[in-house]
């Protein structure tokens, strides 16, 4: 079996993401932006009018007015159509916005008159999602202390702005009456290609439990622990209401830990980035252990590989190191590499099913790269891209899309190029340098 025995990284930063200590709260599903003004200039009317007020105490006084009415109507940040105003209130030497449609970069506020009001104007699509920071006085980041909503990511919770038309991904909430499926506690698994050990948490569909189902397609999920939790990836909740309303075909979920089960140190980037040794041990350990002990589908055709970001990375990989093990490829804002892009253009992978995702804020520059050498290599494939960046606030809201195109429709019969893919055995990924992907945060 061929292994990769040289390994050079030149641009991927090897970020690493904390254990939580419990359980968040999903995002608000419910949050109401109501209507204040009609027109951005008419907010601008007003704000300009009660910032511009000459007497101090007359002045605090209206932005006292105007600044309770915009928190009680939903509406800081406010927004109108595709323009957006971040604001702050506060005494700072400094205001700026980072987020993720500026690269987590510096938005500088502009400070009103004599006010204690700071300003970031911009503008977004009416239906885009952002995460974002606060930015004080040169050092300190903070959520939003006048938005209420927040989004969780691997380093914590970041302040979110919905626009006006976005449309909430109402499948990631839990609703009653919908059946839910069974999600284990934490397995351990020693790992004898790893010389270490893993944990995997395993999801069935609601009425395995009674023997109902069997021959199931099955899902592996790099940052298993971070898809299965509600407040970020609610990937359990997305397959329970999408097999409840017929859409889904009722499938398993194996969520794989990347933390270490002893330290809880994350090992996703030593893990995820072309590790021969990780993919078969999902390969020849993992899946034929999750083939034994359930009723799985245990043909290729039936198994998907799910990732986002660095795991996004490994989905590809594993899917060109590993094509006899998988054919569902799905990638959600890849960290990519130009030679692993290089290998689907030249390698004859077409056969594989390849589902991609990735947002517009900074974060389809390797999903586009992707996009074009399988277009010029002939492949079909998918690339679904939203108005919003790098954070599970997107992944979570294409999770739907993800398994419909890979679960969901029925497996067509194995194509000529898959045929000869398979014949081909492992693809020989000796040497592969990893090389020019972006540094991600998650």
């Amino acid at each position: 079996m061929p292994k990769i025995r040289t390994l050079v990284l030149l641009g991927l930063s090897m970020l690493v993401a904390p254990t939580y200590a419990a359980a968040q709260a999903p995002p608000d599903p419910d949050y109401v932006r109501r209507p204040l003004f009609e027109t951005y200039a008419d907010f601008r009317d007003a704000l300009d009018a009660a910032t511009g007020i000459g007497d101090a105490a007359t002045r605090t006084a209206a932005v006292d007015v105007l600044w309770q009415d915009l928190t009680n109507a939903g509406q800081t940040p406010f927004a109108v159509g595709n323009r957006v105003a971040f604001l702050y209130r506060g005494a700072a030497t400094s205001v700026g916005w980072r987020g993720d449609f500026n690269r987590w970069g510096v938005a500088a506020g502009v400070k009103l008159g004599q006010s204690d009001v700071w300003i970031h104007e911009a503008t977004f699509p009416s239906d885009a999602r952002t995460d974002y920071k606060v930015f004080l006085n040169g050092s300190n980041w903070v959520l939003d202390p006048a938005n209420p909503l927040q989004m969780w990511g691997g380093f914590g919770p970041n302040s979110e702005l919905r626009m006006p038309s976005y449309e909430y991904p109402q499948e990631t909430i839990r609703k009653a009456g919908v059946a839910r499926g069974t999600l284990t506690p934490p397995i351990r698994f020693a790992s004898q290609n790893l010389g270490n050990a893993l944990n995997y948490r395993v999801y069935t569909p609601a009425g395995y439990e009674l023997g109902e189902l069997a021959n199931l397609p099955t899902v592996y999920v790099t940052d298993g622990h971070e898809y299965a939790a509600d407040h970020l990836g609610s990937m359990a909740a997305v397959m329970d209401n999408l097999i409840a309303e017929g859409t889904l075909a009722p499938a398993i979920a194996v969520f794989i830990d990347p933390r270490d089960p002893a330290t809880g140190q994350n090992l996703r980037a030593e893990l995820y980035l072309a590790n021969a040794e990780f993919a078969d041990f999902v390969a020849d350990e993992l899946m034929p252990t999750i083939d034994a002990a359930f009723r799985t589908d245990a043909r290729r055709e039936a198994r998907t590989i799910l990732g986002t970001s660095y795991g996004g990375f490994f989905s590809a990989y594993f899917g060109a190191y590993r094509s006899d093990a998988v054919r569902n490829l799905a990638l959600q804002s890849p960290a990519l590499s130009l030679p692993l892009i290089d290998v689907y253009a030249n390698y004859p992978l077409q056969g594989q099913n390849i589902v991609m995702t990735g947002g517009t804020f900074g974060d389809d520059t390797n999903p586009n790269a992707l996009a074009d050498a399988l277009t010029a290599a002939g492949y079909d494939f998918s690339y679904e891209k939203v108005n919003d960046g790098h954070s599970w606030g997107a992944w979570r809201a294409q999770l739907d899309s993800v398994l419909l195109k890979t679960v969901g429709p029925p497996i067509p019969e194995p194509s000529t190029a898959a045929l000869g893919m398979s014949s081909l055995g492992l693809v020989s990924l000796s040497g592969l340098l990893l090389g020019r992907g972006h540094a991600v945060r998650d």
